[in-house]
């Protein structure tokens, strides 16, 4: 998209006037190929038609059909003739349009130049400036063009080439990527001039913009689809990267614990083998406490109805079965303990062997 520049805008002011103004004494014709004018044959009333005139005559006839180097060379001798006077504006406007139907733009330019510089007054100059667009355009010198055609329309406001000016505008707006003025450029030719000769151009340019914007949006929104879906994706390989990470984390701890040297389980399975043996000691003097305190207790009960009543006063002590069961209870207690941890070792030892 190229910035508008202030210049610019202050030429294409008139243009935009003109378009939303009444198109009311337009001519519908118009075009980049319209045939000016024919000028009348100078002397050719009076039959007194000079030699300058007759070469005039014979180059746009040469021009008319299509012999455009002829028709240059004519020109160029009718301009080198110093007697010509009358004919040499019409012979330097024929040459420019010459030069243009040739295809020479060079030697077309400097010959529309010299002709605005050197008959400022001539009512060909608007054509001409006209052609000066068109010439820019071809050229594909988007923004001069624009300034020429907006010269154009302020200089002749109501000369049937105005819409075709307009036509052409849009053109070089819509190569500029500007679609918003082309489209609204276009629409004035459409609206203004409904008879031009540019109409129906105006009205594809103008339905294929509008394509443009829809197209326009269509890929905005699949390219949003699309750095969406890559978001998503990105997060979820982000997603997946973390449960990798967290899974090698896992599986070398694992792995750790599987290498552990043989000496620490060696260590710690003498450590248990050591306990056990203290649970097994201990276990032991529990029941040989335990057996004690029953034959204790078996003995008591045998002797206790054989025994002789205390004398009054005695302060012997008799032993008591209940004394004997509390030790027995305690000594089961014990025995109970022991054999849960007893259980509990068992459990542990092999493990630490198979590691």
């Amino acid at each position: 998209m190229h910035k508008k520049s202030a210049p610019l805008l202050s030429l294409l002011v008139p243009l935009l006037v003109l378009a939303l103004a009444p198109a009311a004494a337009q001519s519908p014709s118009g075009g980049p190929a319209a045939q000016p004018a024919q000028p009348k044959a100078t002397g050719a009333a009076s039959g007194a038609e000079s030699p300058s005139a007759i070469l005039l005559d014979y180059g746009i006839v040469a021009f008319g059909e299509e012999r455009y180097r002829e028709a240059i060379d004519t020109f160029a001798r009718v301009l080198a003739d110093p007697k010509a006077q009358a004919e040499r504006p019409e012979a330097a406007y024929w040459s420019v349009l010459a030069y243009l139907a040739a295809g020479e733009r060079a030697a077309a330019e400097k010959a529309l130049d010299a002709f605005v510089r050197d008959y400022p007054q001539s009512p060909r100059v608007p054509d001409l400036l006209y052609q000066r667009g068109r010439l820019l355009f071809a050229k594909t010198e988007y923004e001069a063009s624009l300034r020429a055609f907006a010269v154009f329309i302020e200089a002749a406001p109501n000369h049937d080439l105005v819409p075709s000016a307009l036509y052409w505008g849009g053109e070089s707006l819509l190569a500029l990527g500007r679609l918003e003025e082309a489209e609204r450029i276009f629409g004035t030719v459409i609206e203004k001039y409904p008879t031009s000769v540019k109409v129906e151009a105006a009205n594809y340019r103008r339905e294929l913009i509008r394509l443009e914007y829809r197209e326009r949006e269509l890929l905005r929104l699949l390219t949003w689809s699309h750095e969406e879906s890559l978001r998503v994706v990105e997060d979820f390989r982000r997603r997946e990267r973390a449960y990798e990470q967290a899974l090698a984390a896992y599986q070398r701890q694992a792995t750790d614990a599987k290498r552990k040297s043989p000496e620490d389980a060696d260590k710690g399975t003498a450590e248990l083998k050591t306990q056990l043996a203290e649970l097994q000691r201990r276990l032991a003097v529990a029941e040989g406490d335990l057996a004690a305190a029953k034959a204790a207790l078996a003995a008591a009960k045998t002797a206790q109805p054989a025994a002789a009543a205390p004398a009054p006063g005695s302060s012997a002590v008799i032993p008591t079965a209940a004394g004997d069961e509390k030790r027995t209870a305690e000594a089961l207690a014990v025995k109970a303990r022991a054999l849960d941890l007893l259980a509990f070792y068992l459990e542990k030892i092999p493990r630490g062997d198979a590691k």
